[in-house]
């Protein structure tokens, strides 16, 4: 160990030195956090919707009018529609694995009811504006039965201040897809209105609101996906650069007529490497306070998993540097790693905007867990599902790191 932390502090002092490393790995995850606080575009073909139907009889069936609702929207193409039991907790559902990150939809209690009421006041008014048009050609019996319909329509107690239903809409501010969901919501509100007879006062209207914790802004919520997109740049595109270049330099030669043994040089590299993308987090945190006022702190288990993410990628660019004499190339293998993970797994926009088969390459990518993790930690403050990115990371790091000190050329130089 006192051979790993002494080299490791040479390490340290010898990225600082490579005032185009810091540059950059400092640099572009905060111009990522600059842009995607400030600026969001949504646009996708399909998207996910849960539903919840309160309005269901004493039988726990729903009511006609609610179910008809329901089955225009499972209908409709781009939307990908999953079902919540009425008598479910919504807020407590939001915390747990599957409702995390999650819209919904939300038919009160009552839907069928409301609707009723709402459009009978609207037929009766339609009704009453049509006679009031023609009762100059209508003689005086014809009046008579009219005003007879009318007095009866009365007697039926059709609420005169009635409103409609009124459905809720919530998603995570941080969906930017939101918007698009609630255009189609719309849509399909509009239809079901006129097909209730409701063209002014509409007997169904839809309300927005968001879902998850209380207090947070949108930048709280991508602060995960910085600091995992940070964690996968610096190890996965950094690292094998470096590493090639220690190749390249002569630098490894070197050290093979040293006591040095190969293993306790890797598992060094990859501890700097982690460190640093440990403390660049916390800048970036810091960045993001000031900035955007961002309150989100990270707890223990965040700070362990990030730094275990840290040493997974670290790993995997020892290994890449380990493939490639060449820094160019090698960091260019990375960012050839890199960039499709972090733009296929979810980190930046919703994954189900992607086709299905991409969806399941993305969910399958590390980054994947390791943000959702690092969300569900940091963003909803539960352990639920974040054992899986342990397990993940853990895997990684010990398969890359073992295939490191497998690859690593420290005797053998062709040349």
């Amino acid at each position: 160990m006192r051979r790993i932390a002494a080299l490791l502090g040479a390490l340290l002092r010898d990225w600082s030195r490579s005032r185009e490393t810091v540059f950059f790995v400092v640099l572009f995850p905060i111009i990522l956090l600059m842009i995607f606080s400030t600026v969001f575009a949504a646009s996708a073909p399909s998207f996910g919707l849960v539903v919840q139907n309160q309005d269901v009889g004493t039988d726990g069936e729903a009511t006609n009018l609610s179910a008809t609702f329901v089955e225009n929207l499972e209908g409709i193409d781009p939307l990908n529609v999953r079902h919540l039991d009425a008598d479910r907790n919504l807020t407590e559902w939001s915390q747990e694995g599957d409702g995390d990150g999650s819209r919904v939809l939300v038919l009160p209690e009552g839907f069928a009811e409301d609707v009723r009421a709402q459009s009978g006041r609207v037929r009766i008014a339609i009704i009453r504006d049509t006679v009031r048009r023609v009762q100059d050609d209508l003689n005086e019996s014809e009046r008579a039965t009219v005003q007879s319909g009318l007095d009866q329509a009365d007697q039926q107690e059709v609420p005169a201040n009635a409103t409609g239903a009124r459905l809720q809409f919530y998603a995570p501010p941080d969906d930017q897809s939101a918007a698009v969901v609630r255009g189609i919501l719309s849509t399909v509100v509009a239809e079901f209105n006129q097909r209730s007879i409701g063209v002014e006062e509409p007997p169904v209207s839809l309300e927005s609101g968001t879902i998850g914790s209380a207090g947070l802004t949108s930048t709280d919520y991508y602060l995960p996906a910085f600091i995992a997109t940070l964690v996968l740049i610096n190890g996965v595109m950094t690292v094998p650069g470096v590493i090639a270049g220690f190749h390249q330099d002569g630098t490894l030669k070197r050290l093979v007529a040293t006591p040095l043994r190969k293993r306790d040089w890797i598992v060094a590299n990859v501890l700097q490497q982690s460190l640093l993308a440990l403390l660049l987090s916390g800048v970036m945190l810091v960045v993001a306070a000031v900035l955007f006022g961002v309150t989100v702190i990270p707890g223990p288990l965040s700070i362990a998993l990030v730094l275990l993410g840290a040493i997974a990628f670290s790993a995997l660019g020892m290994t890449l540097g380990s493939l490639l004499p060449n820094p160019d190339a090698a960091s260019s293998l990375g960012g050839s790693i890199a960039f499709p993970m972090m733009f296929l797994s979810g980190v930046f926009w919703e994954i189900d905007i992607m086709p299905e088969t991409l969806q399941t390459i993305g969910r399958l990518m590390p980054l994947y867990q390791f943000h959702r993790g690092l969300r569900r930690l940091m963003i909803v403050g539960t352990t639920d599902g974040v054992w899986p990115a342990f397990a993940m990371l853990g895997g990684m790091a010990v398969v890359f790191v073992a295939l490191a000190v497998r690859l690593t050329r420290w005797r053998d130089f062709g040349g």
